[in-house]
């Protein structure tokens, strides 16, 4: 097997599993491919960030395990004007960590004080790789709480992959399944209940007010024919809808 097609396996399978990863199905399906994209390059955190709809759209996160406090303190635009920034790398590029320590010293090429912020919450050093998938565009960030931690001979690979995988959302999002009668910010906030999310996390992460969010969820709700958020999650989930 070439080196190439051996990297790629080894950043999308780190487990003993020799069998393919499923397709992506539902929204949990492109979180758990992450968490193994992650292991695989030895990162500690990752989030994958839709930039599809101009300079000047708001952000959205289609997956994360970072915390709450710190999207909350370093900012969404912050993070929006890195996934746009020229240390962002190209699909196809020599990917370059952003590593927060040396920004102390001026020599980072990423700017501002929210790194400060970054470095509190373990996001030392930090792989900004641009991703696209047909008209559909994004970023991926790989971080960890220490320069050097990241396999970088990987990141190439998990840069593909992640783009492989953010095509494989858009092609579900955008065949219109008959069963679903969600809309995408619908279906984008029931997933985040779904996760764990309060409504103020939820809002944070789409990006609308907390009763933009208490209103998608109530009309996913209604939709759904459930009683409640646990019945709509669980409706969602055994249509296949999340």
């Amino acid at each position: 097997m070439p080196a190439k097609c051996q990297a790629m396996n080894a950043v999308a399978y780190p487990t003993k599993s020799k069998r393919p990863a499923a397709a992506i199905a539902r929204r949990s399906d492109f979180s758990i491919a992450l968490m193994q994209i992650c292991l695989g390059i030895s990162a500690e955190h990752y989030m994958v960030i839709d930039t599809a709809c101009g300079p000047d759209a708001e952000l959205r996160i289609l997956a994360s395990n970072w915390v709450y406090d710190a999207i909350e303190m370093v900012g969404l635009d912050h993070l929006a004007g890195l996934a746009r920034s020229r240390g962002a790398t190209p699909l196809g590029g020599s990917p370059e960590p952003l590593v927060i320590a040396q920004n102390r010293n001026g020599n980072s090429r990423i700017c501002g004080d929210p790194e400060s912020e970054l470095a509190r919450f373990g996001h030392d050093e930090i792989y900004a790789l641009r991703l696209r998938a047909g008209q559909r565009s994004g970023c991926a960030f790989f971080s960890a709480s220490a320069p050097g931690r990241i396999r970088r001979n990987l990141v190439s690979a998990a840069q593909f992959r992640c783009a492989y995988l953010l095509s494989e959302m858009a092609d579900r999002t955008g065949n219109g399944n008959p069963v679903d009668p969600l809309s995408e910010r619908e279906r984008e906030c029931l997933f985040w209940v779904a996760e764990g999310k309060t409504t103020e996390e939820v809002a944070l992460i789409v990006g609308v007010s907390t009763n933009t969010a208490n209103r998608y969820v109530a009309q996913a709700i209604q939709k759904l024919s459930a009683a409640n958020r646990s019945k709509a999650v669980a409706t969602a989930i055994r249509r296949g809808i999340l």
